[in-house]
């Protein structure tokens, strides 16, 4: 499901529809046109996510809310759409539900130490996303030695996101460097980053380190309601920019190996060098090193092959700057 030769690229679109099952349906159309490999919604029964006595953040959420119908509604349209579906779960029912219509699971940062949850998504063998922020390494390898005591790590599906929980994110608290700290520590592990910084630059950045995941807010305008998470997005056009500067990324980047590139060759002739005669010489003189001189082109003897020809006999008359050829001598 996730491509490992590839950066995979959600959508976060969250709860940016505000409860508008239309506008939901928006948010797929355009992350799809936007280049985005899924999109990835939050479900939850807000009685099970958040107390009421938080009664703004309550009935915030209760109005933001989506039906179990039209969550499946939304999983079947994003498969018309061929874009991957999946939601995060704030509550273990709704971990049940998601695990009927989705392949990838999201824990959020906000319940990585929530371990009720973790072991219900665990057991699905699934694709497992966990988010890490507030979580320094000490906690990440908590998490990590939890999940292979309840489940072998060859049939671990894990993957860790670095990610700053703060909203938005300023450039000199990202600490990007944190992708190859936990792709150190954890080899077998994929490692990708969550972003909430404003604009695309931290996203892009991560990819040049090794992040092979990016998952970045999205909304169809950043002013859409005064509801915080619109002013952290991406919108459509922005988003957009933002996938086709990873993918320039990963071009840029290609594999970790080092070969002669097919370019190269084209250009290796006129820029190497061969062996030429440094002045004129005559038949039966043997060839000593001060004879040769490497000049351009390289399409002649080379210089660690003009060193089986030091101390044999030139069997014919050569000019000054001739090349020299194998044939020459005995």
């Amino acid at each position: 499901m996730i491509n490992k030769n590839k950066v995979f690229i959600i959508a976060e679109a969250g709860n940016n529809h505000e409860g508008n099952f239309t506008i939901a349906k928006k948010l797929v159309d355009e992350a799809y046109k936007s280049g985005a490999d899924a999109i990835k919604f939050q479900t939850y029964n807000v009685d099970k996510f958040i107390s009421p006595g938080n009664k703004e953040t309550y009935n915030k959420f209760k109005k933001y809310s989506l039906s179990r119908d039209q969550f499946n509604k939304l999983a079947r349209y994003c498969k018309k759409k061929k874009i991957i579906f999946f939601s995060t779960p704030f509550d273990l029912e709704s971990a049940y539900f998601l695990n009927n219509i989705q392949n990838i699971f999201k824990i959020s940062s906000g319940d990585n130490n929530f371990y009720d949850l973790i072991r219900t998504v665990v057991k699905f063998n699934k694709e497992l996303i966990i988010s890490t922020g507030f979580l320094n390494i000490k906690n990440i390898k908590e998490i990590y030695k939890y999940l292979i005591s309840i489940k072998d790590k060859k049939k671990l599906k894990l993957h860790f996101l670095h990610c700053i929980s703060c909203y938005p994110t300023e450039l000199d608290k990202i600490n990007l460097l944190s992708i190859r700290k936990i792709e150190k520590e954890f080899p077998n592990i994929g490692v990708g980053f969550s972003d909430h910084t404003i604009g695309m630059k931290a996203a892009v950045y991560a990819v040049l380190l090794g992040a092979k995941i990016i998952e970045k807010h999205f909304t169809l305008d950043n002013n859409f309601s005064n509801h915080r998470d619109h002013k952290i997005s991406l919108n459509p056009k922005d988003f957009k920019e933002m996938v086709l500067r990873i993918r320039e990324a990963e071009m840029i980047m290609g594999k970790e190996i080092k070969i002669i590139n097919n370019s190269e060759k084209l250009n290796m002739v006129n820029a190497r060098r061969s062996a030429y005669a440094k002045n004129d010489l005559t038949i039966g003189k043997v060839l000593k090193k001060n004879d040769v001189i490497f000049l351009r082109p390289g399409n002649g003897v080379s210089h660690k092959k003009i060193l089986s020809l030091y101390g044999k006999k030139i069997k014919k008359n050569i000019l000054k700057n001739t090349q020299l050829k194998k044939r020459y001598f005995i």
